[in-house]
């Protein structure tokens, strides 16, 4: 079975005319998963169908048993007329034991059509049961291709939504970095300007590594100079 049987079995079963009612119809899951029970409703239809045909076969045959069970008492009753030597009984069953023969042969005829009805169901059963297991594997890889297509959709819309905003990101973040750099600028002036004002007036700040220089000397002066132990 291709797609387009199975479409065209969507819209019989749906009765859909025209895309403005397509158009309306909001999820496709939703739309096949309605399409789906209603194939498996028919199933279900058929296959009882299937049942009461058999149910009627078994009760036909179980007709045609009791009357080739009347046709042997017929029998026995005429053989036993016959050696009583009492031949219009013996008639009597015979025509009886005739008459259920001829019921229990019409049966036999409605039991030959009754099972070629039963066959065909069950033919037909079987055909449906496989459609609707074709179909519910459609309806499955349906259903993944849509939603596959709506995250797809989704995160398109996102990554174009930022797309869009890549600028203005951009811009705040140059902003932010020119404020970061011009506050640590500030900072470094401030603390140089602290660090000037700290000495004397025409005075210049002491050479750091000298000094370091001379508390080393002062040190190994103090050193020297402990009495020895």
């Amino acid at each position: 079975m291709n797609r387009n049987n199975l479409f065209a079995r969507l819209f019989s079963f749906l009765n859909v005319r025209g895309h403005a009612t397509l158009d309306r119809l909001e999820d496709p899951n939703e739309t096949l998963e309605v399409a789906y029970q209603r194939e498996v409703e028919a199933l279900q239809e058929v296959r009882r169908g299937v049942t009461d045909v058999l149910t009627a076969e078994k009760r036909l045959e179980l007709e045609t048993n009791a009357l080739r069970s009347a046709a042997a008492r017929h029998r026995t009753v005429a053989e036993a007329a016959v050696r009583a030597g009492d031949d219009e009984k013996a008639r009597l069953a015979l025509g009886r034991e005739a008459f259920v023969e001829m019921q229990t042969e019409r049966l036999g005829e409605q039991i030959a059509d009754v099972r070629l009805q039963r066959v065909a169901l069950e033919s037909n059963a079987e055909k449906l049961r496989m459609r609707v297991e074709l179909f519910r594997t459609e309806k499955l890889a349906m259903g993944a291709r849509y939603a596959a297509s709506k995250a797809t959709a989704k995160a398109s819309e996102t990554l174009g939504g930022l797309s869009s905003n890549a600028q203005d990101v951009a811009r705040m973040v140059d902003r932010a970095r020119e404020k970061t750099l011009a506050t640590q600028a500030r900072a470094e002036a401030l603390t140089e300007l602290a660090d000037r004002e700290s000495l004397p007036e025409g005075v210049e700040r002491p050479d750091a590594g000298r000094i370091e220089a001379q508390l080393a000397a002062l040190k190994a002066s103090a050193q020297t100079a402990l009495p020895p132990s």
